[in-house]
């Protein structure tokens, strides 16, 4: 038996049962180019079914303010123009303060004229029930340097930081606080990863819209009161 949110408008339909998504991703004769990407965030392999989204949960994986995400999470029931439609968000992201739901869509694909006129009413309708809703572009998810950079730190900071290695990177940033990529870079493999995991947390940070290199500055957020 699923677990049902009923609204006058709206009906928003979870998963239940020990399932975690609303509808199968990944299958055999998937005739999609759906695969997995395996995040470090949510500890487990998550599904996509275009590129699109799986370069979104790269990204939701290397941003510190997004506690949670998971893949196709519900199924949401309307009313529009005197019809009864269905639609299967491609992702939930919850933050501290808010959680919204996911379209990702190519920019030509976001203006057809069906699927722009349900993201402006479930943009309208959701917020009542305590969701937000984005459509998010392709193009956008794609832009590089970021997405390369992304992949980059995703890739070496995958692990958790020690917490004796975390507060010796700590102190080191409390006499320093702004330290070039380089530093580190000529240092064991070990310190980048760890550099790397806690510019995914946002202990530490650097601009993900420029290359990474040697002389990337890397900017400390740790509270000094730690």
């Amino acid at each position: 038996m699923n677990h049902l949110i009923a609204v006058p408008s709206i009906e928003i339909i979870f998963p239940t049962n020990g399932k975690i998504r609303s509808r199968k991703v990944v299958s055999r004769s998937n005739a999609r180019n759906s695969g997995k990407y395996p995040s470090w965030k949510m500890q487990r392999m998550m599904q996509w079914e275009s590129p699109h989204e799986g370069n979104a949960m790269r990204i939701l994986d290397a941003s510190p303010q997004v506690i949670a995400f998971n893949e196709q999470p519900c199924e949401i029931i309307y009313m529009l123009n005197g019809e009864k439609r269905r639609h299967y968000p491609d992702l939930m992201v919850k933050e501290y303060h808010r959680c919204e739901l996911w379209e990702v869509k190519t920019e030509r694909d976001a203006n057809e004229p069906e699927v722009a006129e349900r993201t402006a009413h479930l943009i309208e309708a959701l917020p009542t029930y305590g969701y937000g809703y984005r459509m998010v572009l392709a193009e956008t998810l794609a832009t590089q340097p970021r997405l390369d950079n992304i992949k980059r730190l995703n890739k070496l900071g995958r692990f958790a930081v020690p917490a004796i290695e975390k507060e010796k990177i700590r102190r080191l940033f409390l006499v320093v606080p702004v330290m070039d990529w380089g530093v580190f870079e000529s240092q064991s493999h070990s310190v980048l990863q760890h550099i790397s995991r806690l510019i995914l947390e946002g202990k530490l940070s650097i601009d993900l819209h420029r290359p990474i290199n040697a002389a990337t500055q890397i900017h400390s957020h740790f509270n000094v009161n730690h």
